[in-house]
């Protein structure tokens, strides 16, 4: 599993669309990435002039998606090499969440995962590594609980909610 970003996510929803209305339902999931913007409003953006497929659903972890992937916290600590009582309580009340993740990741005892989560740029500050969307999706593949997660993030917990009920509306 790897990690889209959304650029790409808004450049092919017509495509995806069409895919959902098709070929049964499409799961969109991307974040804000800027936290002027809310989720109406940039599902308003993604989707002008387009009749939305029942079976496309898109949502929206709030602000950045590694709110969602640091909302479970024993399992993100515990692989990132931290003490958990470092990882944040409520990652959706964070201003940047990815920017968190890789102060967090700075002081990881696991020297694979801070070399590739964490780039230190020219002017000494620390930026996204050059693995870091591969170890981050290896680590929600395999480590990350979404049932714990949700608990901690609100978007997730209405995400997983809407993703049942369309998974409740699908004929078997």
């Amino acid at each position: 599993m790897g990690f889209i970003g959304n650029r790409y996510l808004r450049r092919n929803i017509r495509n995806f669309n069409q895919i959902a209305r098709y070929q049964g339902p499409v799961l969109v999931l991307t974040d804000l990435d800027r936290p002027e913007s809310c989720p109406p409003e940039l599902l308003r953006r993604w989707t002008e002039n387009l009749r939305i497929s029942p079976n496309l659903l898109i949502r929206v972890a709030v602000l950045e998606i590694e709110s969602w992937i640091m909302a479970d916290r024993s399992a993100f600590a515990e692989w990132l090499g931290v003490a958990e009582s470092r990882a944040p309580r409520h990652p959706e009340e964070l201003n940047d969440p990815k920017r968190t993740l890789i102060e967090l990741a700075v002081s990881s005892r696991n020297r694979v995962l801070r070399s590739g989560l964490v780039r230190r740029s020219r002017d000494g500050l620390h930026t996204q590594g050059p693995d870091y969307n591969a170890l981050l999706g290896e680590f929600v593949t395999d480590l990350w609980n979404p049932e714990i997660a949700r608990s901690g993030a609100p978007s997730l917990e209405r995400a997983i909610r809407r993703i049942s009920e369309m998974g409740s509306d699908t004929p078997t």
